[in-house]
């Protein structure tokens, strides 16, 4: 079954879709996703264990601070590489793109 998801959800090639997100914070402020979960077409909630961090960085865009991740996480029988941000400011998760 091929996941499509759209309005908040997942679908091919949509860019910032709203996630709730669990996530580790450490004692020195550095956070780690663990799961994320979204709502489908049928208004099924999904969840997402995230398999690997590959990398975390700090943007800045239009004076908008964001902490970057890119994910690998496990989509049926796919793997797939994601980018997830997370604002500062709103304290906000979105999958900004699937790379």
């Amino acid at each position: 079954m091929e996941e499509r998801f759209r309005g908040g959800t997942l679908s091919d090639g949509q860019n910032n879709i709203p996630i709730q997100m669990m996530s580790l914070t450490e004692r020195d402020g550095r956070i780690t996703p663990q799961w994320f979960r979204l709502e489908t077409e049928e208004h099924e909630i999904r969840l997402y264990r995230i398999e690997q961090v590959v990398s975390r960085d700090e943007k800045r865009y239009v004076g908008i601070r964001e902490k970057q991740f890119i994910c690998k996480i496990k989509m049926g029988d796919m793997r797939k590489t994601l980018e997830v941000r997370y604002n500062v400011e709103t304290q906000r998760w979105r999958i900004f793109q699937f790379l």
